[in-house]
């Protein structure tokens, strides 16, 4: 197992980076160090980090599941339509 070390919400800790690449690592790294800071600066009379941190991993796991549920409603949305050519199509052929 490869690992690396990274300063993430700031602590160091060691990741797994089996399953990804370097440029993706350090993406993901930064940008939950950025939501990490943002949730810090809206928060700034909370002195507790660890609450910091959970209150960055609840913001970040809403932004997932709002994704998630966006692309379930866009795939929805395609399945109906390819469901209707289909449709369409049978009918044509059917006429013929």
């Amino acid at each position: 197992m490869a690992t690396t070390r990274e300063r993430v919400m700031g602590r160091d800790i060691e990741l797994n980076i089996d399953n990804i690449d370097e440029l993706n690592l350090n993406r993901v790294v930064n940008f939950v160090n950025e939501q990490w800071m943002e949730v810090r600066s809206e928060n700034i009379n909370v002195p507790d980090t660890q609450k910091i941190a959970a209150l960055t991993t609840v913001k970040l796991a809403a932004e997932l599941l709002k994704l998630k549920d966006s692309q379930e409603s866009i795939s929805n949305n395609y399945e109906k339509k390819i469901q209707d050519i289909i449709r369409q199509l049978d009918e044509v052929n059917y006429i013929n």
